[in-house]
């Protein structure tokens, strides 16, 4: 779900690139997507929403997210 509204963020700006790193961290499962395109105007809130009735958080950046979730 992060990774796909990632991509489709990154296409619909206009990036060129984008890389994703997953981890796992202490019972988290942390996504990263950063991309070159120009910097974001939309908060991502159907996301945000999604990633929080997960119980986790997500940070959204000019040209990165950053999605933290429970996999315990």
């Amino acid at each position: 779900m992060v990774v796909d509204a990632a991509i489709e963020d990154a296409a619909g700006r206009g990036a060129t690139w984008l890389a994703v790193r997953v981890a796992h961290d202490h019972e988290r499962l942390v996504v990263t997507a950063d991309d070159d395109g120009p910097p974001r105007t939309a908060r991502l809130v159907h996301l945000a929403d999604r990633v929080g009735a997960l119980g986790g958080s997500l940070l959204v950046g000019d040209t990165q997210l950053r999605a933290v979730l429970p996999c315990g």
